[in-house]
């Protein structure tokens, strides 16, 4: 165990983190990554040796300085530890003890994400991704606002395809049922389902997002009292993007058609 520890030591510097980014981008010298880091040669040769003493770094054939197949795997696997550090204050009263473990494993690939702590800013980009949709959208729990009923059936008549995945208590509330007839006609719901362009699911999932073709709109665990306050994350990045579709597929596999 002493080694894993030495090995965390090493990476807890700041510079030496930036040495091994710079090195992910291209093979270096050291008075290019002292001019790009702003330190000094001496600190460069310093934490090369480090690095490099911990199989993280060495020479390539070109002569330059590089990361080894280990410091590459390490650089991935630490942008998760950056991205639950770099939003420890949310994740101290939100769980994400649901998640499967291989993508805990993967929530670097989120690192791109952006903060959501506003629940009317989180409804404008589930409304906004709803009206930009061309193909499909990816729904896990997001609960109703009548507000959207009209962009929906909208999406819906230009053929996008509807995902939605919740658990069996999500109802739509009774003040809301005036506003569904009157955007949605008697048998409507029935006959985009019969055309396969809503489906739907029953799963109990600890989270809530919605995406679509381009954009992750919303991602948000539950709070420590299995609740949702709407604070999460929102990408329009490739990688979280990849991230959030493979889980949702995940789950609508797990899932029980509702006919």
């Amino acid at each position: 165990m002493s080694a894993f520890y030495d090995l965390m030591f090493e990476v807890s510097n700041e510079d030496r983190v930036r040495i091994l980014n710079e090195l992910s981008a291209e093979h270096c010298t050291y008075s290019e990554l002292s001019r790009r880091l702003n330190i000094t040669t001496q600190e460069v040769s310093r934490h090369v040796q480090r690095l490099t003493e911990n199989g993280l770094t060495a020479r390539s054939s070109d002569g330059l300085l590089a990361l080894t197949p280990f410091g590459e795997l390490l650089l991935r696997q630490l942008a998760t530890l950056r991205f639950t550090s770099r939003h420890r204050g949310y994740f101290t009263d939100h769980t994400i003890s649901g998640l499967p473990d291989k993508f805990l494993a993967r929530m670097g690939e989120l690192e791109g994400c952006s903060s959501i702590e506003d629940v009317m800013v989180a409804v404008h980009r589930v409304q906004r991704l709803i009206e930009e949709a061309e193909e499909y959208i990816l729904n896990i729990n997001m609960r109703y606002f009548s507000s959207s009923f009209d962009a929906i059936k909208a999406a819906f008549d230009r053929d996008v395809k509807g995902y939605f995945l919740h658990g069996s208590t999500l109802r739509l509330p009774d003040e809301m049922l005036g506003d569904r007839r009157r955007v949605f006609p008697e048998g409507y719901i029935e006959r985009k389902k019969g055309a396969g362009i809503y489906l739907e699911r029953l799963l109990d999932v600890p989270m809530i997002f919605y995406m679509s073709e381009r954009d992750v709109a919303l991602l948000c665990f539950p709070t420590v009292d299995g609740g949702f306050d709407f604070r999460g994350f929102t990408s329009g990045g490739q990688e979280a993007h990849e991230w959030c579709r493979e889980l949702f597929h995940l789950y609508w596999e797990r899932a029980k058609p509702v006919l």
